[in-house]
């Protein structure tokens, strides 16, 4: 089976999927979609991995500790019209731990790793300090990982405000860091941009997908979330990528089939599928 799409940012591994996430999958490979299930934590890499093991190909893993999940916390907001209602439990990044994970064939890449600032931003100065530091430290820990074992990793990376930098600037500063310590390891920070359903309902990134070149695009759909149009309201799913390639290819002016090929060539390459 040759992909014609693939969702290089998914979450069937989360309890949104727990009652029929094989059916979910099945719709996708109808469709000749495959995908990367991203893990948050501990459990869910392994989740990704054990989903990923039923199938010869077309579902791999991504293996991560997201930084929402360094801290316990309840998260109950509304953000982008969808209602958000979970609950991390403070984890402590073991290396050791999360390298027996990513010896496993399936895992293709580390993520979601990064620094999120937006869901601290009210928490006291002290803590938010504290916090910071944690998720910095973390977060080239797993950088570490990753040029341990020589794969690519998969960002999260979110400012305390829309009018805030201070996520990407500690970013930019970690990832320098980082290519110091693994040159020959380290990307050279060249990255690829993933775009996921958002596209479809707002604006803010039609510049950035004009100016990008075609070969640094990837798809993704983060569902459960983020559902694309003409689906919002509904629980997202991998198959739903092909609207957010639609929208890429309205937004260059380019076929859909172009817009296919090329993002599924970037994911084959860049994950080694």
């Amino acid at each position: 089976m040759k992909p014609q799409f693939i969702d290089t940012h998914t979450h069937v591994n989360f309890s949104a999927f727990r009652n029929d996430g094989p059916e979910v999958i099945k719709r996708a490979f109808d469709l000749d979609v495959w995908l990367i299930n991203v893990g948050s934590q501990f459990s869910t890499s392994k989740r990704a991995i054990n989903i990923a093991g039923n199938y010869e190909e077309g579902v791999y893993a991504a293996v991560g500790l997201h930084p929402i999940h360094i801290l316990e916390r309840n998260y109950d907001s509304e953000e982008l019209s969808e209602k958000i209602n979970f609950k991390s439990i403070a984890e402590e990044f073991s290396f050791e731990n999360y390298f027996e994970l990513v010896k496993n064939k399936k895992v293709v890449t580390i993520g979601e790793i990064g620094l999120d600032y937006f869901h601290i931003k009210d928490l006291p100065k002290e803590t938010i300090k504290t916090e910071k530091e944690k998720q910095k430290e973390i977060f080239l820990r797993q950088i570490e990982l990753a040029a341990k074992i020589k794969k690519p990793i998969m960002i999260h990376c979110r400012n305390s405000s829309r009018e805030s930098y201070d996520a990407y600037k500690d970013l930019t500063i970690i990832l320098q860091k980082a290519k110091k310590e693994f040159p020959e390891k380290i990307l050279d920070l060249g990255f690829y941009l993933s775009f996921n359903g958002v596209i479809t309902f707002a604006h803010d990134w039609d510049k950035i997908i004009e100016n990008a070149p075609l070969d640094k695009i990837l798809l993704e759909t983060d569902a459960p979330y983020l559902t694309p149009i003409p689906y919002r309201n509904k629980r997202n799913e991998p198959v739903f990528v092909i609207e957010v390639a639609k929208r890429i290819a309205e937004i260059k002016n380019i076929t859909l089939e172009e817009t296919a090929r090329i993002t599924t060539e970037n994911a084959r390459k860049l994950f080694n599928l």
